[in-house]
């Protein structure tokens, strides 16, 4: 191996980790900063919903189908509401109260602001009305119709933006709906907003119609959402100090083996959550088209190819830790001869 190709190899050792490096640390200062009015802590739930490779199950599995979540809070359980949304609602009106510093008078009428939520929500779900938009070319219509009735559209449109993606995608081995399916899901993602929003608004309601001091109504910031589940903070703090720990270690030339391993390793993943199958639908903010090859197959194709070397001894710490340690300290071998002479030099000292 030449000067130029260890050269190269560190270059783009360097390149890979500056790269992972970057990722990692903006993603930590999103967490720690929290929700702004001009962005959002790092979440790696929205990727892993869209997942739709040979490992997306698994992925949407642990974080949670957004519209699996919203058919459990829009079904009752006889006479009752499901625990998850009735959770929900504590969680809010507790939130909404730690934020406005409610006394115990407002407490308790927060309180029965939520049993009134609770009980409306019962009648609304059995046999509410709900007005929704319905587009005919050249005209649209605001009819109201029953939410049993909507929910079951709701279900309807699921099931079909599903038989889409896993059946019909898969039998033509290509993307043949293209803006359909994207559109059966930008439809069904309409339908659960509405609904979840027509079932949450008579709490809001209800706890924005108490009254307030002079003090409570100079707050102006909004009610701060619900935390992320501890799985979910797990998931996102492995994935962004794991970045900048692997990022780290590959610009420094430390643990560089394991690193390239590692950084090879969460690049699979990737893949296999949201692979570049011609079956699957294109994601929307790709930079090109793929055709199986994409970037993250390539740079774990890279790290794999650096974890054969000895990149970090050449230019990093592993180099150095070489170098210190006792053991390593071992006089070079004499070159073999390469001359008539020297062979005939060597032959005699031999005998």
């Amino acid at each position: 191996m030449n000067g130029f190709t260890r050269i190269f190899l560190v270059l783009l050792r360097l390149c890979i980790g500056w790269h992972f490096l970057f990722e990692g640390i903006e993603k930590i200062e999103s967490i720690r900063t929290g929700p702004t009015e001009t962005s959002k802590p790092f979440s790696s739930a929205g990727y892993l919903r869209e997942a739709n490779g040979p490992l997306g199950e698994f992925f949407r599995r642990q974080v949670g189908d957004l519209d699996e979540n919203a058919l459990d809070r829009l079904t009752l359980r006889g006479d009752e509401l499901s625990p998850e949304l009735v959770s929900d609602w504590q969680g809010y009106v507790h939130r909404f109260a730690a934020h406005y510093e409610f006394d115990n008078a407002q407490l308790q009428a927060a309180e029965g602001k939520l049993a009134e939520a609770k009980t409306n929500a019962v009648k609304w779900l059995r046999d509410g009305d709900i007005t929704v938009e319905r587009n005919w070319p050249g005209a649209t219509v605001n009819p109201t119709i029953k939410v049993p009735e909507r929910i079951k559209e709701y279900r309807d449109k699921l099931r079909q933006a599903r038989a889409m993606e896993n059946t019909y995608l898969p039998a033509f081995e290509y993307d043949v709906l293209k803006q359909k399916l994207r559109t059966a899901k930008a439809d069904a993602a309409k339908m659960r907003t509405e609904l979840l929003a027509a079932l949450d608004k008579p709490l809001k309601d209800g706890l924005a119609s108490i009254e307030l001091t002079s003090e409570q109504k100079q707050i102006r910031t909004p009610v701060p959402p619900a935390a992320p589940s501890s799985k979910q903070q797990w998931m996102d703090n492995i994935v962004a100090y794991g970045l900048t720990a692997v990022g780290a270690c590959l610009l420094l030339g430390l643990f560089t083996r394991l690193s390239c391993l590692l950084g090879a390793a969460f690049l699979c993943s990737l893949y296999l959550a949201m692979p570049a199958f011609p079956w699957l639908p294109e994601p929307l903010k790709t930079e090109g088209h793929y055709l199986f090859i994409n970037k993250n197959l390539i740079e774990m194709l890279a790290l794999l190819a650096l974890a054969t070397t000895r990149s970090g001894r050449w230019f990093g710490i592993d180099g150095l830790v070489r170098c210190l340690l006792p053991w390593n300290w071992r006089r070079a071998p004499a070159p073999a001869p390469t001359g008539r002479y020297e062979r005939v030099v060597a032959a005699s000292s031999i005998r």
